[in-house]
């Protein structure tokens, strides 16, 4: 099981705002981590990696400024550094994380509904663009 499907299923099992917030934050590291060094401009997807990793930095900032993040969030987690592990080729992560992207796309959405503060809504609503940006990137680069 790759370590992207395990984002997954920490953000699919993610049942409250602080661990939305947590999972999703891991999420968008996953997602730039996987990217990293796999950025080759001679390849058709040089500017939707690219792109893409500028978005999870995005969101993964986003996510950094809601109030209900828990501190411990940022710990910098070597589960996070392992979602560079598979050794997939560049259309196949690029679906991989499109799946991510658009999954964490409609958890900060619902999550964003539910938040009772506004810096926490207002973290998920711009979270969660930069997920569909990730998402509509790479689900196109994938094909």
């Amino acid at each position: 099981m790759s370590q992207i499907s395990d984002l997954s299923k920490r953000l699919g099992r993610a049942r409250d705002l602080p661990s939305v917030l947590t999972a999703s934050h891991d999420a968008f590291d996953g997602i730039r981590m996987a990217i990293r060094g796999r950025e080759r401009p001679a390849s058709g997807l040089f500017a939707a990696l690219v792109m893409s990793a500028a978005a999870a930095i995005d969101g993964r900032d986003a996510i950094t400024r809601a109030p209900s993040l828990p501190l411990s969030a940022m710990r910098g987690d070597d589960g996070v550094q392992r979602a560079v592990g598979a050794a997939a080729g560049a259309r196949d992560l690029a679906g991989e994380l499109a799946r991510l992207a658009g999954l964490l796309a409609g958890r900060l959405a619902e999550a964003e509904q539910a938040a009772v503060g506004r810096g926490d809504q207002d973290a998920c609503a711009k979270a969660a663009a930069c997920a569909r940006e990730i998402h509509t990137l790479l689900a196109e680069a994938a094909r």
